[in-house]
């Protein structure tokens, strides 16, 4: 049986995030670096945790519970939400 997992790369993920989002210009670079790297980190951290749960819940041979992609819509969603910790 095939696995469909989805994984992300993490970094290139993060990368695409700073592109995105507008940050306001100033004076003080510090902080400018401060809150690029904080938006990086976050959006590397949630992938690596999103990457994470992909391989606990998605691993047929180890994980004695429903795999995620055999679950219909609202069961997805329900198992989901038992998952976020955020």
């Amino acid at each position: 049986m095939s696995e469909n997992r989805t994984t992300i790369d993490a970094e290139k993920f993060a990368f695409h995030v700073l592109d995105t989002i507008h940050f306001r210009e100033s004076s003080d670079y510090e902080r400018q670096l401060k809150d690029r790297l904080t938006v990086f980190l976050m959006a590397k951290y949630l992938i690596d945790d999103f990457n994470d749960l992909e391989n606990q819940n998605f691993n047929i041979h180890e994980n004695n519970d429903q795999t995620l992609s055999k679950l219909g819509f609202d069961s997805l969603l329900k198992r989901i939400e038992s998952l976020n910790k955020y």
